[in-house]
């Protein structure tokens, strides 16, 4: 039986879904982590351990040629992993190798591609010295996950008051980048990118986006609703477009956030090589026909065309919403995910009791429903109609 990777680290990387689906077409997976007792590990076929952060790719392939695993394959949804994804791709002549993928494992080599493709004009350095412009956001170039370390400054003091921070936190030596600020509406798009060409299929307005901590927040809708957000989703597409086939990327998912003002000015947030996390996939398949994950598994074996894309389906709005823990410890909560989806709307609710808060640092999610509504009025008031139901939860 042929093998296939699925690369994870922190838990993470849709490694149950992804194996369910290399299951169904007949093909071994074989998971690589940094954790022998990862949470997923009982649904694939076989697990691979290798430390991420002090071993290197020569060790991994020789522990894969010890086990007799030679991959048809290489699954990964994790940013940092991206370096290691082309490495293997590159070894075993396998779809996904290119330079593209070293572009997109750095938010600033982004930035810097697309400044010098004429495709963005957004202040950023990776040099806190060089910045003349606030409000900033800072944020990780490469360890990004979560929101994690993700801090919004006001001025230089701020600024450096933060990097000591980090410092006091062990992440001084973290890669970072500031960059401007932008008002204005959050948004973002999935899609496809096939021979260079970005084929979007779920744009998502982000209303009550959390502007303090820049956590998502409250109700994310689609199809965008103002004017001026539906006017920058294709503006942002065709950004898109050109940046891949520039980089000649092919085969690869990308979920792209933007801000759209009033003033017609449209920003690439960033790019994230993978589909959107929590509800998206749900509302993805909702909307546009699609199984991302099936889609993602198909790239990894190069066999994706756009003419697996179904038409977007617009005939009703669709929206989710992710409560958030604001404290350390364990969550208990008394709503069951049954509760949930019996309500009117809801097509699909994740409740995770004993969910364990150990660093403020990033999004702690412990309850996501999605649900669709025929007006925006409706979806929130549904929305506020399943948190209701939810009720209180406790942090130990």
């Amino acid at each position: 039986m042929e093998s296939v990777l699925i690369l994870s680290k922190w838990n993470a990387g849709a490694v149950a879904l992804a194996a369910e689906q290399l299951r169904a077409r007949g093909l071994r997976s074989v998971l690589i982590t940094e954790l022998p007792d990862n949470r997923h590990r009982d649904k694939c076929d076989a697990q691979v351990l290798v430390d991420w952060d002090s071993e290197n790719l020569s060790t991994l392939i020789d522990r894969l040629d010890r086990r007799g695993v030679v991959p048809v394959a290489v699954v990964n949804l994790i940013e940092p992993l991206l370096p290691w994804q082309g490495g293997l791709a590159a070894h075993y002549g396998l779809p996904g190798v290119g330079p593209g993928l070293d572009v997109l494992a750095s938010k600033t080599l982004v930035r810097d591609r697309m400044r010098a493709l004429g495709l963005s004009t957004i202040g950023f350095s990776d040099d806190p010295v060089e910045v003349d412009f606030f409000p900033a956001i800072v944020k990780p170039s490469r360890e990004s996950t979560a929101s994690r370390l993700v801090r919004k400054v006001h001025g230089p003091a701020e600024l450096l008051a933060y990097r000591r921070h980090l410092a006091e936190r062990g992440f001084g030596d973290t890669e970072m980048i500031i960059e401007e600020y932008l008002p204005g509406v959050e948004f973002s798009v999935d899609g496809p990118v096939v021979d260079g060409r970005f084929h979007p299929v779920l744009a998502v307005e982000k209303p009550d986006h959390d502007e303090v901590r820049h956590h998502d927040a409250g109700l994310r809708i689609h199809p965008p609703q103002q004017e001026h957000v539906r006017a920058a989703v294709p503006v942002l597409t065709e950004m898109i477009s050109a940046f891949c086939a520039d980089l000649r990327l092919d085969q690869i998912w990308l979920h792209v956030e933007g801000r759209a003002d009033e003033n017609g000015r449209t920003e690439l947030v960033e790019i994230n090589p993978r589909f959107g996390g929590g509800m998206y996939p749900t509302a993805i398949q909702e909307a546009g026909g699609i199984d991302p994950v099936a889609a993602v598994v198909s790239m990894s074996l190069g066999e994706f065309t756009p003419a697996q894309l179904g038409p977007v389906r617009d005939q009703k709005i669709i929206g989710w919403v992710d409560v958030e823990a604001a404290e350390l410890g364990r969550v208990e909560i008394d709503a069951t995910e049954e509760d949930l989806c019996a309500l009117p709307g809801v097509i699909k609710a994740v409740v995770v009791d004993g969910y364990q808060v150990t660093d403020l640092e990033q999004e702690n999610y412990f309850l996501r429903f999605a649900l669709t509504a025929d007006s925006v009025d409706q979806l929130r008031a549904r929305a506020e109609h399943v948190l209701k139901t939810a009720g209180s939860y406790r942090i130990i």
